[in-house]
C-alpha cells in the first residue's frame, strides 16, 4: 500500500478551457486525493484496532497511530460533501462508493452499537458516521429505529458540554430527524458559541481557531444552507482571516485548510489573502502528494525504526489532506470557488466603501513615532522588520515570489503576521507593528484594534502606581 500517490486524472475537456474550468477540474481532483486518502487511513485504522498492523505503536517515539472512530467519523463526513459532487466525474464515483462500503460495517458494528448503550447521552456524535452515511445516499432503516429508541428513553446528563459540542448535537439532530434542509440552526445556541463573541486575534491558540471553523461547518451544514450569524459577517471573516495569518505563519496546513472554508460555507467571496492561501496549500499538496499534517516534518525527518514512511504519512498527513478535500468540495458549489488569480491591491475595494470604520489607530495612540524611513508593506524590504522566527514559513517564501501589485494585495495577511508575532514579545514589538499600520493606513482590522487596546490597557496598569 502507497498513501503517496499523484493527483487523480479527472475527466478531460475538449477545447481551449477558461480559467474557471480548469481551476474546477483542479478542485475535482483534490477531492479525489481527499477520498482516496480517507480510503486507506480507514483501511489502516482497522487493521490496528484488530490487532493485525506491525507498526511502530504512537507515543514520544513515533506519531500517534490513528484512530478508528475519529477516521470512520471524519471519512464519513467528507463522503456526505463529496455526494454533492456525483456525476460530476465517474472515477470519483466509484472511488466514493467503495469508501461507503468501507464505511458501513465500522459505522453501525457492534463497537458503536455498545458506544450507543454505554454512553447514550453522546449517541449521536456515536452515531454521527451512519447519518452522514444515509444522508449521502447510504441508509439504515434498521439502525435509524434503533437510534430513535434509544433517544427517546430518559438518559443521564452526564458532564456539561461546552456551546459548540451542543451546536454540533443539534446539528447531527437535524440530520437524523431530516429537517437539516428547512430548519435553520439555533440561534440563541449559535450566539453562545465563540462565533458570538471577537475572537482574541493576538493570542488565541491553536484549539480556539479549531473550534471555530467547526462552528461555522455545524451552523452551516458545511455550505449547504444559509446562516444568520449573531454578528457582521465581515468582523466573522476578519477573525478569520486573522487566524489563517496565524496557522500559515506556523506552516500548520491543516489548520489552514479548516479556516479556508469559512468562505465558502458562509457563501462569501474569498479575499485576497484567503486566494493566496488556497493557491500555497495546493503547491504544498502537488509538491508532496498529499497536504501535510502539523507533525509530518517532524517525523519526515527523524524516521522511526519499523515505521514505515507510508505508514508515517496516513499517521501525520490523513486529516490535512481529508480537510483539504472538504474545502474543495465546498468551493465547488455554484459560485462558491476562489479566483483563479489573486486580484492586484488597485482592483481591490477599499475598506472604507465598503461602509468599513475609519482606522482606528493615530499617532496619538502610540507612545513612540511610526519609522518614515521604513520600506512600505508590500516591498519586501518591509520583511526585516517581523520580529524573527526560527525557520522562514512558507507563505513568507512565496509572498518573496510575487510581484509588487500582488503583494500590496495582501497588505492585510501581512500586518495579520506581524501583530501575531509581536504580541508574542514585548510592548516594543507591538508599537512597532501598529506604527506599521499607521504608516500604511491599515489599522482597521482586528488584530489593529486588539493591539491598540492591550497597549491602553497597559498604560493603565502602569499609571495606577504600585499597590498601596
Amino acid at each position: 500500500m502507497s498513501a503517496v500517490v499523484p493527483m487523480p486524472v479527472v475527466r478531460p475537456m475538449v477545447g481551449r478551457r477558461s480559467a474557471d474550468a480548469r481551476r474546477r477540474e483542479d478542485l475535482l481532483g483534490r477531492v479525489h486525493l481527499a477520498v482516496r486518502m480517507a480510503r486507506r487511513s480507514l483501511k489502516r485504522a482497522l487493521a490496528e484496532e484488530e490487532g493485525a498492523a506491525t507498526g511502530a505503536a504512537g507515543g514520544g517515539g513515533a506519531p500517534a497511530p490513528l484512530v478508528l472512530a475519529k477516521v470512520v467519523g471524519e471519512a464519513a463526513m467528507l463522503l456526505r460533501m463529496a455526494a454533492s459532487l456525483r456525476g460530476e466525474d465517474e472515477t470519483l464515483d466509484v472511488e466514493s462508493r467503495l469508501l461507503a462500503v468501507q464505511l458501513v460495517a465500522p459505522a453501525r458494528g457492534a463497537r458503536v452499537k455498545a458506544r450507543l448503550c454505554h454512553d447514550t447521552r453522546r449517541a449521536l456524535e456515536h452515531a454521527s458516521a451512519h447519518l452522514f452515511l444515509g444522508d449521502a445516499g447510504y441508509p439504515d432503516e434498521a439502525f435509524d429505529r434503533l437510534l430513535d429508541e434509544l433517544l427517546e428513553g430518559e438518559v443521564a446528563g452526564g458532564a456539561e458540554r461546552l456551546p459548540n459540542h451542543q451546536l454540533e448535537c443539534e446539528w447531527l439532530d437535524q440530520l437524523r430527524r431530516g429537517r437539516v434542509d428547512v430548519e435553520p440552526i439555533d440561534a440563541e445556541l449559535l450566539a453562545a458559541t465563540c462565533i458570538g463573541w471577537p475572537l482574541d486575534v493576538l493570542a488565541c491558540s491553536t484549539l480556539d481557531l479549531y473550534m471555530f471553523t467547526h462552528v461555522v461547518l455545524y451552523a452551516s451544514d458545511m455550505g449547504r444552507r444559509p446562516v444568520r450569524l449573531p454578528r457582521p459577517v465581515d468582523e466573522v471573516l476578519a477573525e478569520a482571516e486573522a487566524g489563517l495569518a496565524a496557522a500559515l505563519d506556523a506552516d500548520n496546513f491543516d489548520l489552514a485548510a479548516e479556516l479556508l472554508w469559512t468562505w465558502p460555507m458562509l457563501d462569501r467571496p474569498w479575499s485576497a489573502a484567503a486566494v493566496f492561501a488556497f493557491d500555497l496549500l495546493s503547491t504544498v499538496q502537488d509538491e508532496f502528494g498529499f497536504l501535510p499534517g502539523p507533525e509530518h516534518a517532524r517525523w519526515a525527518a527523524e524516521p522511526v525504526p519499523g515505521l514505515a514512511r507510508d505508514e508515517m504519512v496516513l499517521r501525520t498527513s490523513y486529516h490535512a489532506t481529508l480537510v483539504m478535500g472538504m474545502l474543495c468540495a465546498a468551493a465547488l458549489r455554484p459560485g462558491a470557488a476562489p479566483p483563479a488569480a489573486i486580484a492586484s491591491r488597485a482592483s481591490l475595494v477599499s475598506p472604507s466603501s465598503r461602509g468599513m470604520a475609519a482606522p482606528l489607530v493615530s499617532s496619538a495612540s502610540l507612545a513612540s513615532p511610526p519609522r518614515r524611513d521604513a520600506a512600505p508593506v508590500g516591498d519586501t524590504g518591509w520583511l526585516p522588520r517581523l520580529p524573527p522566527r526560527a525557520s522562514t514559513p512558507r507563505w513568507q517564501r512565496a509572498f518573496e515570489q510575487l510581484d509588487a501589485s500582488r503583494q500590496a494585495a495582501l497588505t492585510s495577511l501581512c500586518f495579520n503576521v506581524w501583530f501575531r508575532r509581536a504580541a508574542a514579545g514585548d510592548l516594543a514589538q507591538l508599537r512597532e507593528a501598529l506604527a506599521g499600520t499607521l504608516e500604511h493606513g491599515s489599522g482597521d482590522g482586528p488584530s489593529a484594534r486588539q493591539a491598540l487596546m492591550r497597549l491602553r490597557r497597559t498604560t493603565a496598569v502602569a499609571r495606577s502606581g504600585p499597590p498601596v
